[in-house]
């Protein structure tokens, strides 16, 4: 099973990212419900969906990761939760102060770090990098 999954998890890492990331780019496509774009409201339809699914698969990723490396959970999950809370309450304060002045910037920018990030995942997998 480890074998299996050491051979295509760096192409599914690059494939979500580049699909998430150039959806970014492109500012998220036409993806909109009953007329209302995903931009005005972020939590709700297949945009929300979408990302909930790759944020379970990297999840999932993660522990199986852990469960080959035998490491220990609990210190894990607490630097994992302490880390993420922190960035997520940088983020929403960033978020506010520049969010509406700078989205379209953020999102090409974040596109492209998105797409870049996955190919340096896929790259170093197939021992180029």
């Amino acid at each position: 099973m480890r074998g299996f999954i050491e051979s295509w998890d760096h192409w599914i890492a690059f494939a979500l990212l580049a699909w998430i990331g150039g959806n970014m780019i492109r500012g998220g496509g036409d993806d909109s419900e009953e007329g209302e774009s995903c931009s005005a409201d972020p939590t709700k339809g297949r945009r929300l969906f979408i990302l909930a699914v790759a944020t379970s698969i990297d999840a999932l990723a993660v522990g199986i990761t852990f469960a080959f490396l035998e490491v220990s959970i609990l210190p894990a999950v607490c630097f994992i939760a302490a880390t993420t809370f922190l960035l997520s309450c940088i983020g929403v304060k960033v978020g506010n102060l520049c969010g509406t002045r700078f989205q379209s910037k953020a999102e090409l920018l974040g596109g492209i770090i998105l797409i870049l990030l996955g190919l340096k995942i896929l790259l170093e997998h197939l021992g180029v990098l």
